[in-house]
Formats: structure tokens, sequence, C-alpha cells
């Protein structure tokens, strides 16, 4: 059974993956002419600088390169209020901004979520859903085969 993808979690990947490297060039779907279509296209509210500050803050965090303390930030309003309704007693986030939203996903995937292990041509991440989590690569017919041939050649040279 496939594990369906929750808003705010593909939202998260979405964020993440904007800054690709393509045929070999570093891009940003987030500066430019195109980053508010982008935004809009993607439905993620706020300006292409709020959404790059917190896309480079949780990608920074998932990479290693910055603690996860520097996200504070981004939930600092974020309330859990209790609602009563006919089923009990249900509680409700309020404060929730695009910024809090994607970072209280990646707080439900932490240990899920790492970059692509082809870091020298990738920099797209990956939510690994696989019950061993051990995907390594954002894409096996891509990063996978790539690395996977480029060890084989490795292993022929040395032989």
């Amino acid at each position: 059974m496939v594990n369906p993808v929750m808003p705010d979690e593909a939202a998260l990947l979405e964020l993440l993956n904007s800054a690709p490297i393509v045929d070999g060039v570093p891009t940003d779907e987030l500066r430019g002419a195109g980053a508010t279509d982008w935004l809009r296209a993607h439905d993620i509210p706020g300006t292409p600088a709020a959404a790059r500050e917190v896309r480079d803050a949780i990608a920074g965090v998932v990479r290693g390169q910055a603690p996860a303390a520097g996200l504070q930030r981004f939930v600092a309003d974020v309330r859990q209020v209790p609602v009563v309704g006919e089923s009990g007693v249900e509680w409700k986030l309020e404060g929730t901004r695009f910024a809090a939203r994607v970072v209280l996903a990646w707080a439900a995937v932490q240990g899920r979520l790492r970059p692509c292990e082809n870091d020298a041509e990738c920099t797209l991440f990956l939510i690994d859903r696989s019950k061993a989590n051990a995907r390594r690569w954002c894409s096996m017919s891509t990063c996978g085969n790539r690395l996977k041939a480029r060890r084989h050649q490795d292993r022929l040279r040395s032989t």
C-alpha cells in the first residue's frame, strides 16, 4: 500500500525542490521574473523572498548545515486550541502561516526527509516512505542509475 502524501508534505517537498540543477546548471524557481507565477502555480502564498527564507532554513537543517532551533522563528506564533464539537474535543492549530505549515510538515517527516545522495549533481530532496527507510536517491532512473554506473566503471578501472 502506498502512503498518500499529505498536502503540507507535498508543499514542503515542492518548496525544497524549487532549486534544482538542470543540465548541470543550478537554478532557482524562486528568483527572477517567474518566481511569483511559480508560487501561484504551486498554491504557495506569500512572496518569493519569504518562500526562499523558509526553504533555505529547512534545507540547511535537513542537510545538517544548521541547527533545527533556527526554525523556531517560523512557528513562534503557532498555538493549539481546543474546539468542542459534536464528537468531543478536537485540537486546532492557530497562526499557521505557510512557513509554519511547512516547518510542521518537516517535523512530521523528520527522519524520512533527506537530500538525494547524488550531491555532486543533484540538489533535490525526497521523503522516504519505504518500509526499510533506506531510499537514497530522488529518482532511481536518474540519480540512482548515474551513481551505480559510475561506481561500476570505477570498479572496472581499478581492476
